[in-house]
């Protein structure tokens, strides 16, 4: 056999056992794929999907799965302050009333004294305006007390001197007709005319003495209005003291808020200064989680809504504890709906209407669950469904 026949006869062979072998690599590469494929799948989609994977729950539970969220309390200074001592980190259990930090700033400090000062001035200033007031009450009510007696002494004294003078009258009225009889003598009848006369200018006195008693007791009563202003004055005093303290109380609970302390019993989940820091007001210093009231916040499809009531008994389950079911209830239904939220599946169901439903738990044992976990929530709508 030629060399050319010879390599005829390889040249099948060859094709033969390429042939054999190129379905197999095919089969290999298919099957890479397809794994790969699957762990892309899961890796991108994550356990929401899976879970859709799961077997339905059985008839008269609503499960859907979701994250533990938990109340958040943010802590802030009320001013400007530098971070002086801090003493708690995040991740640990606090306990309410413990301190946490310790704020300081001088120009704080000396605000305070500053108020304090004022409100010593004005108090100061509020004595001496009571002083002054009571002083000028007293003699405005003595003089009118005074100007009074005097009025009704005038008014007595012209009661008298008018009586005197009628009699005085009616005298000389009868000794001018005994006069005219000549049973007495003419200088008698004089003398009664006279003493009418005089009787006369003694009503003139104690009329012009009424006035002048009456003008005294209207200057007296001016001094009341003195009083009233004086009053007024002493009133607003008061007020400026008031409104002092009130900002002395103010700046002073600045300082006391330099001690910041945690209002509830929970675990600091962020803390977001140093020490030797300057914060300003507002500024977040820690942020806090109640691991006491924690909660799983879902996603109920419009057609299931229906089904959800407040106060529901539900259970939560996650991975960390498998099988074991956390007792719960319904805590809060959205009145209204919304599109599925980004972070939810396929893009085919973020465009569903769904409610947020917010599942409270009942207990939280040893603080096991922890806000982000991710979670499982059954609801028990039909009050005889057994729990899968």
């Amino acid at each position: 056999m030629t060399s050319r026949e010879e390599g005829n006869a390889a040249a099948p062979a060859a094709e033969r056992v390429g042939t054999g072998s190129r379905p197999r690599v095919r089969r290999w590469l298919v099957a890479g794929a397809i794994v790969i494929g699957v762990a892309l799948f899961a890796a991108l989609l994550g356990p929401r999907v899976v879970s859709r994977l799961r077997p339905p729950a059985p008839a008269g539970l609503l499960a859907a799965s979701g994250r533990i969220e938990g109340r958040i309390t943010t802590l802030t200074p009320k001013s400007s302050a530098w971070v002086v001592r801090l003493h708690a980190d995040e991740g640990q259990p606090v306990r309410q009333a413990q301190l946490l930090a310790t704020l300081d700033d001088e120009a704080q400090r000396e605000r305070v004294r500053a108020a304090q000062e004022q409100v010593n001035a004005l108090a100061q200033k509020l004595v001496a305006a009571n002083s002054q007031l009571g002083m000028t009450e007293r003699q405005a009510t003595l003089q009118i007390e005074q100007a009074t007696a005097t009025l009704r002494e005038a008014e007595a004294r012209l009661r008298r001197t008018r009586a005197s003078l009628e009699q005085a009258e009616r005298d000389a009225q009868r000794a001018a007709v005994l006069v005219a009889k000549e049973l007495i003598a003419p200088q008698e009848a004089e003398h009664a005319r006279l003493k009418a006369e005089i009787e006369g200018h003694s009503v003139n006195e104690a009329e012009e003495a009424l006035v002048s008693s009456q003008k005294q007791v209207a200057l007296a009563r001016v001094g009341l209005q003195q009083v009233e202003t004086l009053r007024a004055e002493r009133d607003a005093l008061a007020r400026q003291r008031a409104q002092a303290e009130a900002q002395l109380a103010e700046q002073r609970s600045h300082v006391a808020d330099f001690s910041v302390r945690s209002p509830i019993d929970g675990r600091v989940l962020t803390r977001t200064v140093e020490r030797g820091e300057r914060v300003e007001a507002g500024t977040p210093l820690f942020t806090l989680v109640d691991l006491d009231r924690l909660y799983v916040k879902i996603y109920v499809p419009e057609p299931s809504i229906g089904k959800v009531a407040l106060g529901q008994e539900a259970r939560v389950y996650v991975d960390a504890y498998p099988g074991r079911g956390f007792p719960a209830r319904v805590s809060r239904v959205s009145q209204e709906a919304e599109f599925t939220p980004k972070n939810v599946e396929t893009r085919e169901e973020r465009v569903k209407l769904v409610f947020a439903v917010e599942v409270a738990l009942g207990e939280n044992p040893d603080g096991v669950l922890k806000p982000g976990m991710p979670a499982d929530a059954v609801i028990r709508w039909q009050p005889d469904a057994p729990w899968r």
